[in-house]
């Protein structure tokens, strides 16, 4: 099986609340680690752009990886982004950042379809256009289409810090996934008009997703589905640790979320291997601090 992973690639300048500054690589990165880590039998392929700077230094993370296939790593103009996040406490943050890359295009997603599944995650907002996950969608029907909606709803102000704003769009794009991921911030930003998160997912749902996750930080998360034509919820609890670096960790859930789709599990089965990986991602930092962590199947 294979899993594409379409997402903006960038650095982390992680800024701690107790004065702490380190980097790590960013972005999709957590995607593509948090899909690549089981030995599951599934090839993750991220199709991302990068810039000749940066390149190498990308190569070297994935390469820590077995099931990752980097065929997918294309030429950019563009310099990779460059995020500072800067936490108040372990969960809250707001960030500055240099402009996202350019948006991935049809034509570097085709040659890597059908695949079974595709994990979209919208890491700057901007990182695939909506007419290319049309033609995504049409290209490849059979595939389990995860969405993350993620940074859809940042605004980028010209000093570089980032700020979320309503995105009224949000429903056609939800129209092409069979799965939705956001977290509770965005969530509560991106339709003003819907201030209940059971109403939102209704609406989401509605467009013939299968099931909403809405990720809570310190409160653990929400799982909505559909049965019989009733909306279904489910709240999980988090799993209670010490907290190391909470960066990522939606994307390692939405990777190990949609790898468990992939392996036949329900969506509560699927949630809560997505728990377990978060979990252990908020022992560690970077993407590769899952290669200590994370040794079992999904």
């Amino acid at each position: 099986m294979r899993v594409l992973v379409i997402g903006e690639p960038c650095i982390d300048v992680i800024h701690k609340a107790d004065g702490k500054v380190f980097n790590e690589p960013g972005g999709i990165s957590y995607s593509v680690a948090g899909g690549a880590i089981f030995h599951d039998g599934i090839e993750v392929v991220p199709v991302i752009g990068l810039h000749l700077e940066d390149e190498l230094y990308f190569r070297e993370l994935f390469d820590h990886f077995e099931s990752v296939n980097m065929d997918g790593l294309y030429s950019t103009p563009i310099r990779t982004r460059r995020v500072d996040l800067f936490y108040e406490d372990d969960n809250n943050r707001w960030e500055c950042s240099t402009k996202p890359t350019e948006a991935t295009t049809f034509d570097k997603i085709q040659p890597f379809l059908p695949a079974e599944g595709i994990h979209v995650n919208l890491i700057s907002g901007c990182d695939i256009e909506l007419e290319t996950l049309r033609l995504v969608r049409n290209a490849s029907a059979s595939s389990h289409i995860h969405l993350d909606l993620h940074n859809i709803v940042m605004e980028h102000l010209p000093d570089g810090k980032r700020i979320r704003v309503p995105r009224p769009d949000y429903l056609e794009w939800c129209r092409f996934a069979d799965t939705v991921q956001l977290n509770e911030d965005e969530a509560r930003a991106i339709d003003p008009s819907m201030p209940e998160r059971e109403v939102l997912a209704e609406k989401i749902l509605a467009t013939g997703v299968k099931a909403v996750v809405i990720t809570l930080a310190e409160k653990g998360l929400v799982l909505f589905t559909r049965d019989s034509g009733r909306t279904m919820k489910r709240m999980f609890d988090p799993h209670v640790i010490e907290i190391v670096d909470s960066t990522g960790c939606g994307d390692v859930f939405g990777a190990t979320f949609l790898h468990g789709i992939l392996l036949g599990k329900s969506f509560v089965e699927a949630v809560e291997g997505g728990i377990k990986s978060a979990t252990k991602k908020l022992s560690s930092t970077g993407p590769c601090g899952l290669l200590d962590r994370i040794s079992s199947h999904v």
